[in-house]
């Protein structure tokens, strides 16, 4: 049985029994690893939260020790994950481990970073629409660097999807998305921008008018079912339309995943922090406390009803067992075993 096989089959019977029993098992990880990023989104805050970030040695550290509680998968995501010089060293220790790594990133430093795409199972690529619209939102060029490294993934074997964050600067610009994304033959999510910037406290000036966003679901909703390459399950596109009015959701925050900060702060949900309520007091790691350890003692969200996370709704939606969330689950998983047989 291959190891990515195994990691499907075993992910998913402890998806089950978290659900059906109330066990805890940081299943999936998000680590970012910094907070440093070489661009500057309209709707990222990113550079209000630039800190600490641990070492080489104390991420691996941290590895093992979520690895040792059932870990399975981990994305590493920032700011831009590229931006450390040691990614390649951490990339393979998580492979050394036996997690599925993902790479969340801008794009732009993959094709100087072969090396470490050759060792993924899969990167994710920030993609706002056609070039005047990505590149307004993120500078000039940038849309040019994501095209570069499609080129890159494809050439190496490595598959890649989009993720689309719908904001004022692209809301009309969805179908132009799903048709770059169907001629590249790359899959791809759609989420809103959150009514605060990323990762910071600060309001979002180009967050989504509710009814233009609704508009631009079910236009997704539509291609989906004639085809499209959507990462969206039926389901979680229902979810997303209710934005921005509170919604409950099953939540798996330091149930089924966790995010590790740079500084190696482990927290149920990233986004929570800066919920309306305002930014949560979590209770910081003590002097010498794993990554594993500091899971263990969190206590799991009581949910915040502003998920709108797109992998975060679909993992619901497969922990609310919606069919639609999990044909797209296997559906994305076997073709993840192909692309790995391939390479």
């Amino acid at each position: 049985m291959s190891g990515s096989f195994y990691r499907a089959v075993t992910g998913a019977l402890t998806l089950v029994r978290v659900v059906l029993t109330g066990a805890r098992a940081p299943l999936f990880v998000s680590w970012n690893l910094t907070f440093r990023c070489n661009l500057r989104c309209a709707y990222c805050g990113v550079e209000d939260a630039v800190g600490p970030e641990l070492d080489t040695e104390g991420v691996i550290r941290g590895l093992e020790s979520l690895s040792r509680l059932g870990a399975r998968w981990v994305t590493f995501s920032g700011g831009e994950p590229l931006t450390r010089r040691d990614i390649g060293d951490i990339v393979q220790a998580a492979r050394n481990l036996g997690y599925s790594v993902f790479l969340s990133t801008n794009g732009a430093l993959i094709p100087r970073k072969e090396a470490v795409i050759r060792m993924v199972d899969h990167v994710t690529m920030s993609l706002d629409g056609p070039r005047e619209v990505h590149d307004a939102a993120r500078g000039r060029g940038a849309y040019d660097q994501v095209m570069a490294a499609v080129d890159v993934c494809r050439r190496l074997g490595v598959s890649t999807s989009f993720q689309c964050t719908l904001c004022k600067c692209n809301i009309d610009a969805v179908d132009a998305a799903l048709d770059l994304a169907e001629s590249l033959g790359v899959p791809i999510m759609f989420q809103p921008a959150t009514l605060r910037l990323d990762s910071s406290s600060r309001p979002n000036p180009i967050a989504p008018d509710p009814d233009a966003l609704r508009d631009a679901l079910e236009k997704v909703a539509r291609a989906a079912r004639q085809g499209a390459p959507v990462l969206n399950s039926p389901e979680g596109l229902r979810h997303l339309a209710h934005w921005p009015r509170k919604t409950d959701i099953w939540c798996g925050g330091g149930r089924l995943f966790c995010v590790v900060e740079p500084d190696g702060q482990v927290l149920a949900c990233h986004q929570f922090q800066f919920a309306a309520a305002g930014p949560l007091k979590t209770r910081r790691a003590e002097a010498g406390e794993t990554q594993g350890e500091q899971f263990l003692r969190m206590d799991p969200l009581p949910g915040c009803a502003e998920c709108w996370c797109g992998p975060i709704v679909e993992l619901a939606m497969l922990a609310r067992f919606r069919p639609g969330a999990w044909r797209l689950a296997v559906r994305r998983q076997l073709g993840l075993l192909r692309g790995r047989r391939r390479r």
